[in-house]
């Protein structure tokens, strides 16, 4: 997986603490960084460390500035005032922790042409999540499976449903979604990973990238642009596993299915509910058996626990779904196995 190797340079050793402490809660894996309050210490560690990305305030700027190899260097603002260096990268140091490592992490995955293979590529796990019978809990089934897997590995929730009811679930909000990320990719010269870490948020300990807020934009999706960008997640997400919810079936659906590792039709007791299953798998078999092969049946368990907390995914976590998940899925379908 690829993992950052990251300085921080800050003579204020409150905030660094402060930092550090926001990685070790989140278990964030994605990053190893180093802090450092004196120039000295900092240059004496370049001899033993190779550093990704070297982010200083100014005073650090004018003292190590040019000392750090291959590292790519990122300004720390400490005032929205204050003057940046000339064409250098830069970011906001008083702002939340999550949207600062978000904007350094999308400047290091975005590869200048002379790095290529620069940070090596991580062939993610797919595992695909959909219900013909349009099942209410197919999400809540989804998020838990994150939530699981995230404890042992880095995860990513994709959420391809219109109006899922994401947003009332977790209380998050986005400033962009996954329409914007499509967008970005039908323009011409777009570096998937980094708009992908670019706007990805956290939800305890999995990542995902924010649902579309207008289910408009999904009507706008293409088959190819499906394709393309199924085919970045899995090759150059940088994740161990990336969750993909879908609300429907689109054209060349059935075509994408190799992509994946393990795919889910979660089906629903009754008659008309069995027979809208069948129907899906019977268009499964018209592409072929070996298609059809590739999905794993299931019925979640009975009704589920009224959500005591907060969130539905509290209850599911260790309760009935959980359960299931952990015991049934792990030995059957050997998922994160």
């Amino acid at each position: 997986m690829v993992q950052l190797n990251i300085a921080f340079l800050d003579e204020e050793e409150a905030y660094l603490e402060q930092l550090k402490g926001y990685l070790v809660r989140k278990k964030e894996v994605f990053f190893k960084i180093r802090t450092f309050t004196r120039a000295e210490a900092f240059e004496k560690s370049c001899g033993k460390e190779t550093y990704d990305a070297v982010v200083m305030t100014a005073f650090f700027w004018e003292a190590v500035n040019g000392t750090s190899g291959r590292a790519k260097c990122i300004f720390l603002c400490e005032d929205t005032d204050q003057s940046v260096p000339a064409d250098c990268l830069y970011v906001r140091k008083y702002q939340p922790a999550e949207k600062l490592m978000c904007q350094i992490s999308a400047m290091l995955w975005q590869q200048e042409p002379e790095e290529a293979g620069y940070f090596p590529q991580n062939t993610a796990e797919l595992i695909g999540i959909y219900s013909p019978v349009h099942h209410e809990d197919q999400m809540l089934f989804g998020m838990t499976m994150a939530q699981i897997l995230g404890e042992t590995g880095k995860v990513l929730y994709v959420n391809l449903m219109g109006h899922s009811g994401f947003y009332g679930m977790t209380k998050a909000d986005a400033d962009a979604d996954v329409g914007d990320l499509f967008y970005e990719m039908m323009q011409g010269g777009h570096d998937f990973a980094t708009g992908l870490h670019k706007i990805r948020q956290s939800y305890r300990n999995f990542d995902y990238i924010p649902p579309v807020a207008n289910p408009e934009h999904l009507s706008e999706v293409s088959k190819p642009l499906y394709e393309t960008f199924l085919a970045e997640l899995k090759n150059c997400s940088g994740y161990d596993t990336v969750l993909v919810d879908f609300g429907t079936v689109f054209l060349g659906f059935a075509e994408m299915l190799p992509l994946f590792h393990t795919f889910y039709c979660i089906g629903k007791e009754g008659i008309q509910n069995r027979c809208r299953t069948e129907e899906f798998l019977e268009y499964l078999n018209r592409e072929g058996e070996h298609t059809a092969k590739r999905m794993t049946r299931l019925l979640l368990p009975g009704e589920l626990p009224a959500a005591r907390e907060s969130s539905p995914l509290d209850s599911s976590l260790y309760g009935g779904l959980g359960d299931f998940i952990r015991g049934c899925l792990y030995g059957g379908a050997e998922i994160g196995g």
